[in-house]
This record gives structure tokens, sequence and C-alpha cells, in this order.
């Protein structure tokens, strides 16, 4: 679906000044960034979950907590990994399910929002999917032997500013997307990056970061989704957004 929105977009004319994505939300980015072909799209995709699965990884899940990242880092257990920086006030954090559970429950007394994500059984951005680096990352080389440099309109979510200029960070190559995989989602960083007068388009089957885009961007900022889960006509909500 990101995809066509991105081939439909770009057919009518409509063309990005900057890109940013949110975890597997990067590759849609590439794609839109030109760094890969819609093949090399979809089979990184694919490789990402293989990869996954094939490492027969000890079951976690994932949480949205409503606490700052700086806090998150002080109060979470040893064995929970803030893995997702969203907005000032909601992170994503990532561990074992029991201890997460708990970790909940502790939050919760202190009426501190927390609700389990359906992540599949991953703890994804964390050291706890780190067996299935070498595998994506053979994949990936096998089709990406010729990878191309990110512009300057892809704001990465995955590499820290500060290291923007490092080689890591300067490719759209499997050592970018396996670190996107492993690393935390920087979004609340990355989006400071958008200009006060910009218009947002939100590239997805669902609207799901229109709630963090609104609390945090400034009312100025036009913010647009083009699908919308179970709506009756996404056709008629794309083309009355657009």
């Amino acid at each position: 679906i990101q995809i066509a929105l991105v081939d439909l977009l770009t057919l009518i004319g409509i063309q990005p000044d900057g890109i940013v994505g949110h975890s597997i939300g990067e590759l849609a980015c590439a794609y839109a960034d030109g760094t890969v072909t819609l093949e090399q799209t979809m089979l990184i995709a694919y490789f990402r979950g293989d990869s996954l699965i094939s490492a027969k990884l000890e079951p976690c899940t994932m949480a949205a907590i409503g606490l700052s990242w700086e806090e998150a880092k002080k109060i979470c257990p040893s064995d929970i990994i803030p893995a997702c920086n969203n907005s000032i006030d909601l992170i994503t954090v990532s561990g074992p399910i029991e201890s997460l559970q708990t970790f909940m429950k502790k939050l919760k007394s202190k009426n501190i929002f927390a609700k389990l994500i359906d992540s599949c059984g991953f703890a994804f951005h964390s050291k706890y999917i780190a067996a299935s680096e070498s595998k994506l990352r053979a994949s990936l080389d096998g089709i990406m032997s010729n990878f191309k440099p990110r512009s300057a309109k892809w704001i990465s979510t995955s590499v820290p500013e500060a290291a923007w200029n490092t080689p890591i960070a300067q490719f759209s190559s499997p050592a970018y997307f396996v670190n996107n995989l492993l690393s935390p989602v920087l979004f609340r960083e990355a989006i400071t990056h958008i200009p006060e007068n910009a218009v947002t388009i939100e590239i997805a089957p669902h609207g799901l970061l229109q709630a963090i885009l609104h609390r945090s961007l400034p009312k100025t900022v036009a913010k647009i989704s083009l699908q919308k889960r179970d709506h009756i006509n996404n056709l008629a909500f794309l083309l009355s957004n657009i």
C-alpha cells in the first residue's frame, strides 16, 4: 500500500521536500527517495520478517507508555528497553512478556498510561532480536550490491543526528536497514526538522501516527492521512484528502 501511495502521489505531481519514516516506514522512505526499486522494497520487507522468524527468538512483546524518553531510561527495569521515542510524552518499550506486564502494572498503579502493542511476539528495536542480524544482512547483501546514497530529503530516524555524517547514514544499504531493525526509533527528534508551514502526508494503510503528529507539531502544520482502517470507502477518503 505504501508503494502504491508513493507512486500515486508521484503520478499526480506531489513531490516531497522531506521524508521521515517510523520503524519499517523507513523502507517506504527509501522507495520514495529513489534509492531502492519496487522489487528491492518488497524483498527487504520479506527478508526482514524471514530473518526474525528463522532466528527462533524468545517470545517478547512491546508496549506504549506515557513517559518521556528520558523518564523511561531512568525507571525502566534492566530487561525493559526503550525502543521508540515517539513524542515528548509517549514512547514504546520492548522486553520479555512477563517482565513487561509487571512493569505495566507498576505504571498503571501510578496512573501512568501503559498499553500492550501487538508486535507478533517480537521486541523490535532491541537486543532481543539481535540474533536475526546475520541472516538479514546476508539476505540484503544478495539484493543490494550497488546501493545508492540517501538524499538530504530523507531524515533518518534510526541513526542519531550526531551521526548523520557517518558512513552508515550516508547510504541506503544493507547496513542501514539492519541498523533500522535493531536500533531505537528516534521519531521525536526527526520531526523537529519539519518546518512550521509544512504539509505532512502520512503514507500508510492507516493514519497511525496522526495522533502523535497532532500533539507534536505546531497547529500551522497541515497533517494529512491518505487511508483509514475499516473506512467504508478508502478511495473516497484518499481523494478527499488529496
